[in-house]
């Protein structure tokens, strides 16, 4: 059953289609899929609950997956062992001919405009409502598109306080897709009041010439109150595939695309065949050969490296490469050591995609893909992806000139996109190596040694459609590879911003620069690059691939310092974010006062620093260097957090007391910021009233021992409850027993929306 509303705001997506001439009914189809899968979704999210919950070691219940685990095989239809898996996936990086041999897209070749590794470039994800940021997509010099609806997605829910008959976002971005395929807005103008002016957008790029669009579905945990089948919400990722499936396909054929996904927050085999089984029987309705539906994997679960070699040959009919998905993939390595208190987690803001442990992730990711991925000894049938550049430029219009920290961004993505680049040239030589040899870059173009270079990472994710940003991420990942020494040696050019020296989108290294790369292998002492060397017969076994060491390099917690003032960082960053989700916006682009940039931030985001935060206060954790707690001061970049108010000395601990502080300097600083707001006569954009409910949100969630996987689960349902209700649900959700909750709902002291809240949030089948 679909909502009424639903139904009289977008008939188009609904009821009876011809799809490659079939008569196909949506509501049919999500109901049938929704039975088929519905009870192995539940399984899948209760073992997760299960393994959250296990208290044996990380390292025990996060190992690498048994070798005689048996597997369910979609293709064949009998199990294989973990072993064999990994023992094809071997065979096909060697060569050799076995029962065992798998490989990427055999059945149904990659179309050439989808391909990873033939479409050099930048990923641009973001929502399809409103109308303009579609447009902004598609108008993007980005070669791939990901209409998000998932983590940036618009609104899933109608927050409270919202105007009546406002359309639900998820519904109008899906609608949005359709209307643009069919060519609706070929010509036509789409106007909008913004800022008190009318704006007029235009989809001015030919069609011929659009990013290959890729829909990003929910993940698993995802449910729509609105569509529901025998009386319970359909799963997200049912309704969002099979809308975008059955509105879309016959104009994405038409215009010579297809039907793509972005399949998020994968953990298991298990969840991998739930996709499988979906994406299989929607091309089995449209009439289409299995695998005829491409897709591509955010690999951002910790929990997911530990079996992904299966996950992958679960996928192999389709899967075009997996993506660091880098943010979301942090946040898991805090929720896998949650519960160590000696494995506390630096702050986050210092664990970046150079930090020894991210890179040994890309390295993981870019090898696994070139093992699966190898066809008659060429990278032709699937290859890795890089992850999110998420700072962003400022607008020329910004009120307080921000955009005079520009360079910064421009470089960050720059530097981004080549170290990725770099992380993916996997040279395999045709002999053994003298030991401790390192061929160069040069060496191997110059044919100095023999074998074969990969040149692997030719696609990563960009959040902003800004033409100088995406030109900036664009050039390292589309230079030649004979070029790619040229960029790092190029001359320096250095730009002065705030008196500082930045160097400029196409300034070689800097001393800083070049000495990251070289540190984590990238570059030699005279500032070579230098491949990624893999030997033959370092990997001619499975034992060889998965071995102890890249378990400790992928998931051991890297070392750094947990400070006060990144604290308080993440508090503002949480509290913001949240704050923006209250109010129905899921892609928030934050002023991040310690980078002088703007971050996006999305779900990922937000998960990482409540996780982190959590894990503090649930431990007591240390702080492990002299600092200050800081409170609000009016700079030129506004009202900003870094003014010091108490020292903090290493070796405190974070108690409740100290918790409070912070909570307490975060509230002084958000009534500064609208008091500022105020005297500048800036118009509002969203209900100030949230930024109470996100502040007694956060305090609740971290000061509960209860931890909560799916921590923007109670943002949603706290989003929607009216004022009288907000309390009762933290209750329900933070504090009392699923039983406590149903006593209190049957003797009507609680709502039962308390009870429907805390199943939600806590999965609860």
């Amino acid at each position: 059953m679909i909502r009424a509303d639903i139904l009289q705001q977008f008939p188009d997506l609904f009821g009876k289609k011809r799809v490659n001439g079939r008569e196909l009914d949506v509501d049919e189809t999500i109901s049938t899929l929704t039975r088929e899968l519905r009870p192995d979704i539940a399984a899948a999210l209760a073992a997760r609950r299960e393994l959250l919950a296990s208290r044996a070691p990380v390292t025990k219940k996060y190992a690498w997956q048994a070798w005689d685990e048996k597997l369910d095989d979609p293709v064949t239809g009998k199990p294989w062992t973990f072993r064999q898996i990994v023992q094809g996936l071997v065979d096909n990086f060697l060569g050799k001919e076995s029962p065992w041999r798998w490989r990427l897209n055999d059945e149904v070749p990659i179309p050439e405009h989808v391909h990873p590794s033939r479409n050099p470039g930048l990923e641009l994800t973001g929502p399809w409502a409103p109308l303009d940021m579609a447009f902004n997509a598609l108008n993007s010099a980005a070669p791939m598109n990901m209409p998000d609806f998932e983590d940036a997605a618009p609104s899933h829910f109608t927050p409270e306080g919202s105007r009546p008959g406002t359309p639900l976002g998820i519904f109008a971005a899906m609608q949005n897709a359709k209307e643009i395929h069919e060519g609706r807005w070929n010509e036509k103008p789409y106007e909008v009041v913004k800022k008190g002016k009318t704006r007029q957008y235009r989809i001015t790029t030919p069609q011929p010439q659009w990013p290959t669009r890729l829909a990003r579905p929910p993940g698993l945990h995802i449910v729509y109150e609105h569509v529901t089948v025998d009386g319970k919400p359909a799963p997200g990722l049912v309704v969002m595939a099979t809308l975008w499936a059955l509105s879309n396909h016959d104009a994405l054929v038409r215009s010579g695309s297809g039907v793509y996904y972005y399949i998020p927050k994968l953990q298991t085999p298990r969840e991998a065949l739930l996709v499988e089984k979906l994406l299989s029987r929607l091309e089995g309705l449209v009439g289409v050969p299995a695998g005829t539906f491409k897709a591509k994997m955010l690999y951002e679960e910790g929990n997911a490296g530990r079996q992904l070699p299966a996950i992958v040959w679960t996928l192999r009919r389709r899967l075009l490469g997996t993506n660091v998905g880098r943010w979301d993939y942090l946040g898991s390595l805090i929720e896998m050591w949650k519960d160590d208190p000696a494995a506390i987690f630096p702050d986050p803001q210092s664990v970046g995609m150079a930090t020894p442990n991210m890179i040994a992730y890309q390295r993981y990711n870019a090898l696994l893909m070139l093992m699966a991925g190898l066809k008659d000894g060429e990278l032709s049938n699937g290859a890795p992806i890089g992850g999110m550049a998420a700072v962003m430029i400022y607008q020329a219009a910004d009120p307080y000139g921000r955009a005079r920290y520009n360079a910064h961004a421009l470089r960050a993505i720059v530097m981004d996109k080549l170290r990725e680049r770099v992380l993916g040239l996997v040279f395999v030589p045709d002999a053994p190596l003298p030991p401790g040899a390192q061929p160069t870059l040069e060496d191997v173009l110059a044919t100095r040694v023999k074998g074969k270079l990969y040149d692997a990472y030719r696609q990563s994710w960009v959040a902003s459609p800004e033409t100088d940003y995406v030109a900036a991420g664009n050039g390292p990942l589309r230079a030649p590879v004979t070029g790619l020494q040229a960029l790092v040696d190029a001359p320096r050019q250095l730009l002065d911003v705030e008196g500082k020296q930045v160097p400029s989108v196409a300034s070689g290294l800097t001393d800083a620069e070049r000495e990251l790369l070289r540190a984590r292998g990238l570059l030699d002492a005279a500032g070579k690059i230098t491949p990624t060397v893999v030997p033959r017969e370092s990997l001619d076994a499975p034992e060889k691939l998965l071995t102890q060491p890249l378990w400790d390099a992928i998931y051991r917690p890297p070392k750094g310092d947990v400070t006060i003032e990144h604290v308080q960082h993440s508090f503002y960053m949480a509290a913001n974010y949240g704050f923006q989700i209250l109010n129905g916006n899921f892609a928030a682009a934050i002023d991040d006062y310690e980078l002088k940039l703007r971050f996006m931030n999305d779900l990922a985001t937000y998960r990482i620093y409540v996780s982190w935060l959590w894990s503090l206060v649930r431990h007591e954790a240390p702080i492990t260097k002299d600092g200050h707690l800081q409170r609000q001061v009016l700079t030129r970049d506004g009202v900003v957090i870094g003014a010091n108010a108490e020292p903090v000395k290493a070796g405190t601990r974070f108690t409740r007391e100290l918790f409070e502080k912070v909570w307490a300097y975060h509230d002084e600083w958000t009534k500064a910021f609208f008091a500022e707001q105020d005297r500048r006569g800036e118009p509002a954009r969203f209900d100030r009233s949230k930024a109470d409910v996100i502040m007694e949100m956060l305090r609740r969630q971290l000061l509960s021992r209860r931890w909560v996987q799916h921590s923007a689960r109670v943002l949603f349902v706290v989003a929607e409850a009216g004022a009288k209700d907000r309390g009762p649900i933290l209750d329900a959700i933070f504090d009392l027993s699923r039983d406590e909750v149903a006593k209190r709902v049957q003797a009507g002291t609680l709502p039962r929306t308390a009870l429907a809240a805390h199943d939600y949030v806590l999965d609860v089948s």
